[in-house]
């Protein structure tokens, strides 16, 4: 069964598309000009550097909180 290939781990299809929805339940309750950036955040991650644009763009509390809802680990 072919896979997808992102920052050095393989997935399924059906993971892949469950993440996005684990996504989308994060940022559900932002406004969408806020919502979407977020979302391209989360589903591109690049650890720290990632984390880092979250907390300038809603600040540190809510960045943690869409953080736990998304089930990323931060850092």
């Amino acid at each position: 069964m072919p896979g997808f290939y992102f920052m050095g781990k393989v997935f399924k299809p059906e993971d892949v598309v469950k993440r996005k929805k684990v996504i989308e339940q994060a940022v559900r309750d932002l406004v969408p000009e806020i919502g979407e950036p977020v979302k391209q955040i989360l589903e591109s991650w690049k650890g720290k550097e990632s984390e880092s644009k979250l907390i300038r763009l809603l600040g540190e509390q809510q960045a943690r909180q869409i953080l736990k809802k998304a089930k990323v680990e931060e850092g």
